[in-house]
């Protein structure tokens, strides 16, 4: 009976650390991919000349990005924004 509710609780965790991040990501990043973006906040990640072309790379991208947002996230918030960027634009294995 633990493993069992071990298990529902780490699939509860998992889809709450994706709503996380991007709600993570909606908060603070958006108004300024927007002004970036020519008013679309998405089209960074949607260019056929992206700069971000591995994990490891978005992983740099976001941290540069918290910091030049002044954010103060902690390094579990930064893996839930990759993880969302990463699953929903990027698609690296």
């Amino acid at each position: 009976m633990y493993k069992i509710i071990v298990f529902a609780g780490g699939l509860l965790l998992s889809s709450i650390v994706y709503a996380d991040g991007k709600q993570l990501h909606d908060t603070a990043c958006l108004q300024c991919h927007a002004s970036l973006g020519g008013g679309d906040p998405y089209q960074l990640y949607r260019r056929t000349d992206k700069t971000v072309k591995s994990l490891a790379g978005l992983e740099k991208r976001v941290s540069y990005c918290v910091k030049a947002a002044d954010v103060s996230w902690t390094d579990q918030q930064k893996r839930s924004v990759v993880d969302y960027l990463n699953s929903t634009f990027y698609h690296f294995k």
